[in-house]
């Protein structure tokens, strides 16, 4: 194993360490988050009181590793040179600054911080050992911002998820309240 499967596989192990924190503490933030927000920010009442379900943030943590995973794979198939795995891994390192910045605002501990100086150093390093070794960089603005959109996908899709997992257990349980099952 050189040091370029080491930079592009560190983006995976690193989404794992971090989005496993957040699996245990995603819930409780995304309440403070949520209940803090302008009334015009469309959002169901339930969500606004009590945050994201932990249903919703293990499908949501789930699905957005489908990104930061395929972008690792993406980065050791290309040795590298992967646009996608560039940018993600950008937006990964930048993402650590968004959790430490957020515990500035709340004065307090938000969810991923413990994990936040991982994120933040593994993409200074992984730069650095592209750098090293004279990957070409292929790194852009809209590349980096494309993980936003992204992270908003997989929220709507887990919340698809639950609903047509809902609608499947409605439908094979006989509906909503059947105590027989």
């Amino acid at each position: 194993m050189n040091k370029i499967d080491l930079a592009t596989g560190g983006l995976a192990l690193c989404y794992l360490v971090n989005d496993g924190e957040e699996l245990f503490t995603y819930r409780s933030s995304s309440r403070w988050a949520f209940s803090r927000l302008p009334a015009w920010v469309p959002l169901p009442d339930e969500v606004r009181k009590n945050g994201w379900s932990q249903a919703h943030v293990n499908a949501a943590v789930a699905l957005i590793g489908i990104h930061w995973v395929g972008a690792s794979l993406a980065g050791r198939r290309s040795g590298g040179r992967s646009a996608w795995f560039q940018n993600a891994t950008a937006a990964w390192g930048l993402h650590g600054f968004i959790h430490l910045g957020l515990c500035a605002i709340r004065g307090g501990y938000v969810s991923g911080a413990v994990t936040a100086p991982l994120v933040i150093g593994y993409g200074a390093w992984a730069w650095r050992i592209l750098r090293q070794e004279a990957v070409p960089r292929r790194v852009s603005i809209g590349g980096v911002a494309a993980s936003l959109p992204v992270l908003v996908a997989a929220h709507a899709g887990a919340d698809i998820l639950l609903r047509a997992h809902d609608a499947l257990s409605d439908a094979v349980l006989g509906g909503p309240g059947d105590e027989e099952c």
